[in-house]
Protein backbone atom coordinates (compact mmCIF):
# COMPACT_ATOMS: atom_id res chain seq x y z
CA UNK A 1 0.00 0.00 0.00
CA UNK A 2 1.87 3.03 -1.29
CA UNK A 3 1.11 6.68 -0.61
CA UNK A 4 0.43 7.20 -4.32
CA UNK A 5 -2.33 4.57 -4.46
CA UNK A 6 -6.12 4.60 -4.14
CA UNK A 7 -5.81 1.86 -1.53
CA UNK A 8 -3.91 4.23 0.75
CA UNK A 9 -6.47 7.02 0.26
CA UNK A 10 -9.22 4.63 1.34
CA UNK A 11 -7.14 3.38 4.27
CA UNK A 12 -6.36 6.90 5.46
CA UNK A 13 -10.00 8.00 5.17
CA UNK A 14 -11.04 5.06 7.41
CA UNK A 15 -8.33 5.93 9.97
CA UNK A 16 -9.47 9.55 10.15
CA UNK A 17 -13.10 8.49 10.44
CA UNK A 18 -12.33 6.10 13.32
CA UNK A 19 -10.37 8.78 15.17
CA UNK A 20 -13.22 11.25 14.91
CA UNK A 21 -15.75 8.61 15.96
CA UNK A 22 -13.57 7.83 18.97
CA UNK A 23 -13.63 11.51 19.89
CA UNK A 24 -17.37 11.21 20.45
CA UNK A 25 -16.64 8.55 23.08
CA UNK A 26 -14.46 11.00 25.02
CA UNK A 27 -11.12 12.82 24.63
CA UNK A 28 -9.06 9.74 25.29
CA UNK A 29 -5.48 9.62 24.07
CA UNK A 30 -5.30 5.86 24.73
CA UNK A 31 -8.16 5.13 22.34
CA UNK A 32 -6.69 7.38 19.64
CA UNK A 33 -3.25 5.79 19.98
CA UNK A 34 -4.73 2.28 19.95
CA UNK A 35 -6.49 3.08 16.66
CA UNK A 36 -3.26 4.48 15.19
CA UNK A 37 -1.22 1.48 16.38
CA UNK A 38 -3.61 -1.06 14.85
CA UNK A 39 -3.71 1.01 11.65
CA UNK A 40 0.11 1.21 11.57
CA UNK A 41 0.56 -2.56 11.95
CA UNK A 42 -2.13 -3.19 9.35
CA UNK A 43 -0.42 -0.72 6.99
CA UNK A 44 2.99 -2.37 7.47
CA UNK A 45 1.63 -5.91 7.39
CA UNK A 46 -0.11 -5.12 4.10
CA UNK A 47 3.28 -5.60 2.41
CA UNK A 48 4.09 -8.86 4.20
CA UNK A 49 2.54 -10.03 7.44
CA UNK A 50 5.82 -11.66 8.44
CA UNK A 51 7.54 -8.26 8.52
CA UNK A 52 5.45 -7.28 11.56
CA UNK A 53 7.25 -9.93 13.63
CA UNK A 54 10.59 -8.21 13.00
CA UNK A 55 9.05 -4.81 13.72
CA UNK A 56 7.60 -6.08 17.01
CA UNK A 57 10.92 -7.71 17.97
CA UNK A 58 12.99 -4.55 17.46
CA UNK A 59 10.36 -2.50 19.30
CA UNK A 60 10.18 -4.93 22.23
CA UNK A 61 13.98 -5.05 22.60
CA UNK A 62 14.23 -1.27 22.96
CA UNK A 63 11.14 -1.01 25.17
CA UNK A 64 12.60 -3.54 27.62
CA UNK A 65 16.02 -1.85 27.46
CA UNK A 66 14.44 1.52 28.17
CA UNK A 67 12.56 0.14 31.18
CA UNK A 68 15.77 -1.39 32.52
CA UNK A 69 17.63 1.92 32.18
CA UNK A 70 14.93 3.71 34.16
CA UNK A 71 15.41 1.44 37.19
CA UNK A 72 17.20 3.40 39.94
CA UNK A 73 19.45 0.53 41.00
CA UNK A 74 20.40 -0.62 37.50
CA UNK A 75 23.97 -1.67 36.92
CA UNK A 76 26.02 -1.84 33.75
CA UNK A 77 23.99 0.72 31.80
CA UNK A 78 26.48 0.53 28.92
CA UNK A 79 25.92 -3.21 28.72
CA UNK A 80 22.15 -2.73 28.42
CA UNK A 81 22.57 -0.21 25.59
CA UNK A 82 25.13 -2.41 23.84
CA UNK A 83 22.86 -5.47 24.10
CA UNK A 84 19.85 -3.55 22.80
CA UNK A 85 21.90 -2.14 19.92
CA UNK A 86 23.24 -5.56 18.90
CA UNK A 87 19.85 -7.27 19.13
CA UNK A 88 18.15 -4.44 17.21
CA UNK A 89 20.74 -4.48 14.45
CA UNK A 90 20.76 -8.28 14.06
CA UNK A 91 17.71 -8.45 11.75
CA UNK A 92 19.00 -5.48 9.75
CA UNK A 93 22.46 -7.01 9.32
CA UNK A 94 21.05 -10.44 8.49
CA UNK A 95 18.53 -9.35 5.87
CA UNK A 96 20.57 -6.54 4.35
CA UNK A 97 24.20 -7.59 4.62
CA UNK A 98 24.49 -11.37 5.23
CA UNK A 99 24.54 -12.30 1.54
CA UNK A 100 27.17 -9.68 0.74
CA UNK A 101 29.41 -10.70 3.64
CA UNK A 102 29.15 -14.40 2.79
CA UNK A 103 29.97 -13.87 -0.88
CA UNK A 104 32.85 -11.50 -0.08
CA UNK A 105 34.27 -13.90 2.52
CA UNK A 106 34.03 -16.87 0.15
CA UNK A 107 35.64 -14.87 -2.66
CA UNK A 108 38.47 -13.72 -0.39
CA UNK A 109 39.29 -17.28 0.69
CA UNK A 110 38.63 -18.72 -2.79
CA UNK A 111 36.08 -21.37 -1.91
CA UNK A 112 32.49 -22.00 -2.93
CA UNK A 113 29.69 -21.26 -0.51
CA UNK A 114 26.06 -22.12 -1.16
CA UNK A 115 24.11 -19.02 -0.13
CA UNK A 116 21.36 -19.10 -2.73
CA UNK A 117 18.75 -19.33 0.03
CA UNK A 118 19.91 -15.93 1.30
CA UNK A 119 19.39 -14.44 -2.15
CA UNK A 120 15.71 -15.37 -1.97
CA UNK A 121 15.03 -13.54 1.30
CA UNK A 122 12.76 -10.50 1.10
CA UNK A 123 14.21 -7.38 2.72
CA UNK A 124 11.62 -6.08 5.21
CA UNK A 125 10.41 -2.71 3.97
CA UNK A 126 11.72 0.20 6.02
CA UNK A 127 13.85 -1.95 8.35
CA UNK A 128 16.71 0.59 8.36
CA UNK A 129 14.32 3.38 9.27
CA UNK A 130 12.35 1.82 12.12
CA UNK A 131 15.47 0.19 13.60
CA UNK A 132 17.26 3.53 13.90
CA UNK A 133 14.09 5.16 15.20
CA UNK A 134 13.70 2.57 17.96
CA UNK A 135 17.37 2.82 18.96
CA UNK A 136 17.09 6.59 19.43
CA UNK A 137 14.86 5.94 22.45
CA UNK A 138 17.32 3.64 24.23
CA UNK A 139 20.35 5.81 23.50
CA UNK A 140 18.62 9.03 24.55
CA UNK A 141 17.56 7.49 27.87
CA UNK A 142 21.15 6.42 28.47
CA UNK A 143 22.38 9.96 27.69
CA UNK A 144 19.76 11.57 29.91
CA UNK A 145 17.89 13.29 27.09
CA UNK A 146 14.67 11.40 27.85
CA UNK A 147 13.51 11.46 31.46
CA UNK A 148 9.96 10.15 31.10
CA UNK A 149 9.37 6.43 30.54
CA UNK A 150 7.02 5.62 27.67
CA UNK A 151 4.23 3.12 28.16
CA UNK A 152 4.00 0.14 25.82
CA UNK A 153 1.19 1.53 23.65
CA UNK A 154 2.89 4.88 23.06
CA UNK A 155 6.29 3.35 22.32
CA UNK A 156 4.99 0.68 19.95
CA UNK A 157 3.11 3.43 18.08
CA UNK A 158 6.22 5.62 17.98
CA UNK A 159 8.24 2.91 16.22
CA UNK A 160 5.44 1.75 13.90
CA UNK A 161 3.85 5.15 13.12
CA UNK A 162 2.62 4.53 9.57
CA UNK A 163 3.53 7.90 7.97
CA UNK A 164 7.22 7.31 8.78
CA UNK A 165 7.76 3.55 8.90
CA UNK A 166 8.47 2.85 5.22
CA UNK A 167 11.08 5.47 4.36
CA UNK A 168 11.26 7.84 7.29
CA UNK A 169 11.97 10.50 8.17
CA UNK A 170 13.73 8.84 11.10
CA UNK A 171 12.14 10.48 14.12
CA UNK A 172 13.90 10.88 17.43
CA UNK A 173 11.88 9.71 20.42
CA UNK A 174 12.16 13.07 22.15
CA UNK A 175 10.41 14.73 19.20
CA UNK A 176 7.56 12.34 18.40
CA UNK A 177 6.82 10.63 21.73
CA UNK A 178 5.64 13.83 23.48
CA UNK A 179 3.19 14.39 20.63
CA UNK A 180 1.94 10.80 20.91
CA UNK A 181 1.36 11.24 24.65
CA UNK A 182 -0.68 14.40 24.14
CA UNK A 183 -4.33 14.28 23.06
CA UNK A 184 -5.29 16.46 20.14
CA UNK A 185 -7.22 16.27 16.91
CA UNK A 186 -6.27 18.09 13.71
CA UNK A 187 -8.28 21.18 12.90
CA UNK A 188 -9.40 22.12 9.40
CA UNK A 189 -6.39 24.37 8.86
CA UNK A 190 -3.93 21.62 9.76
CA UNK A 191 -5.75 19.10 7.58
CA UNK A 192 -5.71 21.57 4.66
CA UNK A 193 -2.02 22.25 5.08
CA UNK A 194 -1.32 18.53 5.30
CA UNK A 195 -3.22 18.03 2.05
CA UNK A 196 -1.18 20.76 0.32
CA UNK A 197 2.11 19.22 1.44
CA UNK A 198 0.91 15.75 0.38
CA UNK A 199 -0.10 16.97 -3.11
CA UNK A 200 3.25 18.72 -3.56
CA UNK A 201 5.06 15.48 -2.71
CA UNK A 202 2.75 13.47 -4.96
CA UNK A 203 3.47 15.84 -7.86
CA UNK A 204 7.23 15.49 -7.41
CA UNK A 205 6.90 11.70 -7.35
CA UNK A 206 4.33 11.04 -10.10
CA UNK A 207 5.02 13.83 -12.56
CA UNK A 208 8.75 14.45 -12.16
CA UNK A 209 10.52 11.43 -10.66
CA UNK A 210 8.59 8.72 -12.52
CA UNK A 211 8.85 10.51 -15.88
CA UNK A 212 12.60 11.03 -15.48
CA UNK A 213 13.03 7.40 -14.40
CA UNK A 214 11.90 6.21 -17.84
CA UNK A 215 14.64 8.21 -19.58
CA UNK A 216 17.31 7.31 -17.01
CA UNK A 217 16.53 3.58 -17.12
CA UNK A 218 16.64 3.59 -20.93
CA UNK A 219 19.89 5.59 -21.18
CA UNK A 220 21.77 3.59 -18.56
CA UNK A 221 20.53 0.23 -19.91
CA UNK A 222 21.99 1.14 -23.32
CA UNK A 223 24.94 3.20 -22.07
CA UNK A 224 27.42 1.46 -24.42
CA UNK A 225 25.56 2.88 -27.40
CA UNK A 226 24.81 6.37 -26.09
CA UNK A 227 26.72 9.60 -26.62
CA UNK A 228 28.40 11.43 -23.76
CA UNK A 229 25.78 14.19 -23.96
CA UNK A 230 22.92 11.70 -23.61
CA UNK A 231 24.59 10.08 -20.61
CA UNK A 232 25.27 13.49 -19.05
CA UNK A 233 21.60 14.36 -19.46
CA UNK A 234 20.62 11.00 -17.92
CA UNK A 235 22.94 11.69 -14.98
CA UNK A 236 21.37 15.11 -14.40
CA UNK A 237 17.92 13.58 -14.71
CA UNK A 238 18.80 10.93 -12.14
CA UNK A 239 19.95 13.61 -9.67
CA UNK A 240 16.57 15.27 -10.02
CA UNK A 241 14.72 11.94 -10.06
CA UNK A 242 16.12 10.67 -6.77
CA UNK A 243 15.55 14.05 -5.14
CA UNK A 244 11.93 14.25 -6.31
CA UNK A 245 11.30 10.57 -5.50
CA UNK A 246 12.63 10.67 -1.94
CA UNK A 247 11.69 14.24 -1.03
CA UNK A 248 8.30 13.56 -2.63
CA UNK A 249 7.78 10.59 -0.31
CA UNK A 250 9.04 12.62 2.67
CA UNK A 251 6.62 15.45 1.87
CA UNK A 252 3.76 12.97 1.57
CA UNK A 253 4.70 11.53 4.97
CA UNK A 254 4.88 15.06 6.36
CA UNK A 255 1.45 15.85 4.94
CA UNK A 256 -0.18 12.66 6.23
CA UNK A 257 1.25 13.22 9.72
CA UNK A 258 0.13 16.86 9.67
CA UNK A 259 -3.39 15.85 8.65
CA UNK A 260 -3.40 13.66 11.78
CA UNK A 261 -2.11 16.59 13.89
CA UNK A 262 1.55 15.47 14.19
CA UNK A 263 4.61 17.50 13.21
CA UNK A 264 7.49 15.38 11.92
CA UNK A 265 10.91 16.30 10.58
CA UNK A 266 11.27 18.18 7.31
CA UNK A 267 13.68 15.83 5.56
CA UNK A 268 14.76 17.99 2.60
CA UNK A 269 15.33 21.73 2.31
CA UNK A 270 16.14 22.27 -1.37
CA UNK A 271 19.64 20.72 -1.26
CA UNK A 272 20.44 21.47 -4.90
CA UNK A 273 20.52 25.19 -4.10
CA UNK A 274 23.52 24.56 -1.84
CA UNK A 275 26.76 26.47 -2.32
CA UNK A 276 28.91 24.01 -0.36
CA UNK A 277 28.88 20.30 0.40
CA UNK A 278 28.54 21.12 4.09
CA UNK A 279 25.39 23.04 3.27
CA UNK A 280 24.20 20.20 1.02
CA UNK A 281 24.38 17.71 3.87
CA UNK A 282 22.44 20.08 6.13
CA UNK A 283 19.62 19.95 3.58
CA UNK A 284 19.71 16.40 2.17
CA UNK A 285 18.13 13.48 4.08
CA UNK A 286 18.23 15.63 7.20
CA UNK A 287 16.88 12.95 9.54
CA UNK A 288 19.55 10.38 8.64
CA UNK A 289 22.35 12.96 8.70
CA UNK A 290 21.16 14.12 12.12
CA UNK A 291 20.98 10.51 13.39
CA UNK A 292 24.52 9.63 12.30
CA UNK A 293 25.84 12.97 13.59
CA UNK A 294 24.31 12.61 17.04
CA UNK A 295 24.65 8.89 17.66
CA UNK A 296 27.85 8.02 15.78
CA UNK A 297 29.88 11.16 15.00
CA UNK A 298 29.57 12.61 18.51
CA UNK A 299 30.28 9.17 20.02
CA UNK A 300 33.55 9.10 18.06
CA UNK A 301 34.50 12.47 19.50
CA UNK A 302 33.07 14.67 16.74
CA UNK A 303 35.12 17.78 16.08
CA UNK A 304 36.31 17.97 19.70
CA UNK A 305 39.16 15.55 19.06
CA UNK A 306 42.63 17.11 19.29
CA UNK A 307 44.12 15.27 16.33
CA UNK A 308 43.22 16.51 12.85
CA UNK A 309 43.81 13.01 11.54
CA UNK A 310 41.27 11.63 14.02
CA UNK A 311 38.73 14.24 12.87
CA UNK A 312 39.30 13.17 9.25
CA UNK A 313 38.70 9.59 10.35
CA UNK A 314 35.46 10.57 12.10
CA UNK A 315 34.13 12.44 9.06
CA UNK A 316 35.15 9.64 6.68
CA UNK A 317 33.49 7.04 8.90
CA UNK A 318 30.18 8.93 8.88
CA UNK A 319 30.13 9.23 5.10
CA UNK A 320 31.11 5.60 4.56
CA UNK A 321 28.41 4.47 6.99
CA UNK A 322 25.91 6.69 5.18
CA UNK A 323 26.82 4.92 1.97
CA UNK A 324 26.75 1.40 3.38
CA UNK A 325 23.44 2.17 5.15
CA UNK A 326 21.83 2.21 1.70
CA UNK A 327 22.85 -1.37 1.03
CA UNK A 328 25.56 -4.03 0.99
CA UNK A 329 27.25 -3.13 -2.28
CA UNK A 330 30.53 -1.52 -3.21
CA UNK A 331 28.83 1.17 -5.28
CA UNK A 332 27.21 2.60 -2.13
CA UNK A 333 30.57 2.59 -0.34
CA UNK A 334 32.13 4.42 -3.31
CA UNK A 335 29.31 6.97 -3.22
CA UNK A 336 29.98 7.58 0.48
CA UNK A 337 33.74 7.81 -0.10
CA UNK A 338 33.28 10.37 -2.86
CA UNK A 339 31.20 12.60 -0.58
CA UNK A 340 33.83 12.24 2.15
CA UNK A 341 36.49 13.41 -0.34
CA UNK A 342 34.29 16.32 -1.45
CA UNK A 343 33.59 17.40 2.13
CA UNK A 344 37.19 17.12 3.35
CA UNK A 345 38.64 18.85 0.28
CA UNK A 346 36.19 21.71 0.72
CA UNK A 347 37.12 22.00 4.41
CA UNK A 348 40.87 22.11 3.85
CA UNK A 349 40.46 24.61 1.02
CA UNK A 350 38.73 26.92 3.48
CA UNK A 351 35.44 26.99 1.58
CA UNK A 352 33.34 26.19 4.65
CA UNK A 353 34.26 29.25 6.70
CA UNK A 354 31.22 30.93 8.25
CA UNK A 355 32.50 34.45 7.53
CA UNK A 356 33.10 33.76 3.85
CA UNK A 357 31.53 36.42 1.63
CA UNK A 358 29.48 35.37 -1.38
CA UNK A 359 28.44 37.38 -4.41
CA UNK A 360 26.06 36.34 -7.17
CA UNK A 361 28.83 35.01 -9.42
CA UNK A 362 30.67 33.00 -6.73
CA UNK A 363 27.38 31.62 -5.38
CA UNK A 364 26.25 30.53 -8.84
CA UNK A 365 29.57 28.94 -9.83
CA UNK A 366 29.93 27.18 -6.49
CA UNK A 367 26.35 25.90 -6.68
CA UNK A 368 26.92 24.54 -10.18
CA UNK A 369 30.12 22.80 -9.08
CA UNK A 370 28.44 21.22 -6.06
CA UNK A 371 25.55 19.96 -8.21
CA UNK A 372 27.96 18.60 -10.87
CA UNK A 373 30.06 16.67 -8.35
CA UNK A 374 26.98 15.38 -6.52
CA UNK A 375 25.65 14.21 -9.90
CA UNK A 376 28.88 12.31 -10.63
CA UNK A 377 28.59 10.61 -7.24
CA UNK A 378 24.98 9.65 -8.05
CA UNK A 379 26.23 7.74 -11.11
CA UNK A 380 28.19 5.39 -8.83
CA UNK A 381 25.15 5.19 -6.54
CA UNK A 382 22.85 4.21 -9.40
CA UNK A 383 25.14 1.83 -11.34
CA UNK A 384 26.01 -1.31 -9.37
CA UNK A 385 29.35 -2.11 -11.04
CA UNK A 386 32.36 0.18 -10.75
CA UNK A 387 33.30 -0.60 -14.34
CA UNK A 388 29.86 0.38 -15.61
CA UNK A 389 29.84 3.65 -13.67
CA UNK A 390 33.40 4.47 -14.76
CA UNK A 391 32.44 3.82 -18.37
CA UNK A 392 29.58 6.31 -18.14
CA UNK A 393 31.71 8.97 -16.43
CA UNK A 394 34.47 8.47 -18.98
CA UNK A 395 32.02 8.72 -21.87
CA UNK A 396 30.55 11.93 -20.44
CA UNK A 397 33.93 13.67 -20.23
CA UNK A 398 35.31 12.33 -23.50
CA UNK A 399 32.22 12.73 -25.68
CA UNK A 400 30.33 15.64 -24.15
CA UNK A 401 29.04 18.11 -26.70
CA UNK A 402 27.94 15.60 -29.29
CA UNK A 403 24.27 15.11 -30.19
CA UNK A 404 21.89 13.58 -27.70
CA UNK A 405 18.90 11.28 -27.96
CA UNK A 406 15.47 12.14 -26.56
CA UNK A 407 14.80 8.49 -25.79
CA UNK A 408 11.37 8.54 -27.36
CA UNK A 409 9.00 10.99 -29.02
CA UNK A 410 9.89 14.65 -29.16
CA UNK A 411 6.50 15.46 -27.60
CA UNK A 412 7.17 13.27 -24.54
CA UNK A 413 10.62 14.81 -24.12
CA UNK A 414 9.16 18.33 -24.43
CA UNK A 415 6.56 17.48 -21.76
CA UNK A 416 9.33 16.29 -19.46
CA UNK A 417 11.30 19.51 -19.92
CA UNK A 418 8.14 21.55 -19.30
CA UNK A 419 7.50 19.69 -16.04
CA UNK A 420 11.09 20.36 -14.96
CA UNK A 421 10.60 24.05 -15.66
CA UNK A 422 7.43 24.06 -13.54
CA UNK A 423 9.29 22.23 -10.76
CA UNK A 424 12.01 24.89 -10.83
CA UNK A 425 9.44 27.69 -10.64
CA UNK A 426 7.75 26.09 -7.63
CA UNK A 427 11.08 25.44 -5.92
CA UNK A 428 12.03 29.10 -6.38
CA UNK A 429 8.66 30.18 -4.99
CA UNK A 430 9.26 28.00 -1.94
CA UNK A 431 12.80 29.32 -1.57
CA UNK A 432 11.50 32.89 -1.82
CA UNK A 433 8.86 32.25 0.84
CA UNK A 434 5.89 32.78 -1.46
CA UNK A 435 4.83 29.15 -0.93
CA UNK A 436 5.48 27.14 2.21
CA UNK A 437 5.11 23.38 1.86
CA UNK A 438 6.18 22.93 5.46
CA UNK A 439 4.64 22.41 8.88
CA UNK A 440 6.48 25.17 10.70
CA UNK A 441 5.47 28.47 9.08
CA UNK A 442 2.39 27.75 7.06
CA UNK A 443 -0.43 29.75 8.60
CA UNK A 444 -0.02 32.92 6.54
CA UNK A 445 0.72 30.88 3.38
CA UNK A 446 -2.24 28.49 3.44
CA UNK A 447 -4.28 30.36 0.82
CA UNK A 448 -1.29 30.56 -1.54
CA UNK A 449 -0.58 26.87 -1.00
CA UNK A 450 -4.17 25.87 -1.72
CA UNK A 451 -4.18 27.91 -4.94
CA UNK A 452 -0.79 26.50 -5.95
CA UNK A 453 -1.94 22.88 -5.59
CA UNK A 454 -4.73 23.29 -8.18
CA UNK A 455 -2.37 23.32 -11.21
CA UNK A 456 -0.34 20.52 -9.58
CA UNK A 457 -3.45 18.34 -9.46
CA UNK A 458 -4.23 19.13 -13.10
CA UNK A 459 -0.71 18.23 -14.20
CA UNK A 460 -0.82 14.97 -12.24
CA UNK A 461 -3.95 14.03 -14.14
CA UNK A 462 -2.43 14.98 -17.50
CA UNK A 463 1.23 13.98 -17.16
CA UNK A 464 1.44 11.68 -14.14
CA UNK A 465 3.11 8.29 -14.51
CA UNK A 466 1.93 5.29 -12.51
CA UNK A 467 4.51 3.69 -10.26
CA UNK A 468 4.21 1.09 -7.52
CA UNK A 469 7.39 1.87 -5.60
CA UNK A 470 9.80 4.49 -4.32
CA UNK A 471 13.59 4.44 -4.71
CA UNK A 472 14.25 4.45 -0.96
CA UNK A 473 11.87 1.59 -0.13
CA UNK A 474 14.73 -0.83 -0.80
CA UNK A 475 16.95 0.85 1.78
Amino acid sequence: MFFNSFAFIGFFAVVLLLIFIARGLGRNVTVRNAILLVASYFFYGYFNIGFTVILAFVTLVNFIAGNCLFKPDVRNRKGIVATATILSLLPLVFYKYALFFCKSFASLLSFELNVEWLDGLLLPVGISFFTFQALSYTIDIYRGKITDKANALDFFLFVAFFPTILSGPIEKARNLLPQIRRYFLPNLEEASQGLCIFIWGLFKKMVIADRLAEYVDWAYATSSFQSGTTLALAAIFYSIQIYCDFSGYSDMALGVAKALGFNITKNFRQPYFSRTFKDFWHKWHIALTSWFTEYVYFSLGGSRVKSKLRWVFNISTIFLLSGIWHGAAWNFAIWGALHAIYYLAEHFLGLQKKNRKWNILSSTLSGILVFALVTIAWIFFRIESFEGASLIVGRIFSDFGSGFSMGGSSFAFACTMLMLLILMVYELLVKGGVLCFDVEKYRDKLVYNLLATVPLLLMMGMFGVDSDSFVYFKF
